[in-house]
């Protein structure tokens, strides 16, 4: 048994934790942010070069929603978590429901002004909410 076929078993049963702990250098955590749904992928863009390179770490939840928050107060332990500017990074014109767990994605990447998300419908572009 694999760790993502233990976390999806969570998932499906209810039980997986809807939190995402945040740790600095030393692997204290710094903060603990709550979501409706458990967290399925984080991908920070801290590393690209270039034009791509900007400070966001994107979050997919596992009902589908993706979202993003600037890198430096995710990890600056003196920004409070309601400071925090969190927001939804791609929006759905028919995903109105944050509590509907689909499941349907299966992960996503940003590069540049783009945003990927794959899944069981294919591929799905759109552009960097700023």
């Amino acid at each position: 048994r694999s760790f993502i076929t233990d976390y999806e078993n969570l998932i499906e049963e209810g039980t997986a934790e809807n939190a995402l702990k945040v740790y600095n250098s030393k692997k204290k955590i710094i903060r603990e942010l709550e979501f409706k749904s458990p967290v399925k992928q984080v991908m920070s863009c801290r590393h690209h070069e270039g034009d791509a390179e900007t400070d966001k770490i994107y979050i997919l939840l596992w009902n589908g929603m993706l979202y993003s928050v600037t890198g430096a107060m995710l990890m600056d332990p003196e920004v409070a978590d309601t400071a925090l500017d969190l927001k939804v990074a791609v929006v759905e014109e028919d995903d109105e429901d944050e509590d509907d767990d689909k499941g349907e994605y299966k992960g996503f990447c940003v590069f540049g002004k783009k945003i990927c998300i794959y899944g069981n419908d294919g591929l799905f572009t759109a552009d960097v909410v700023n």
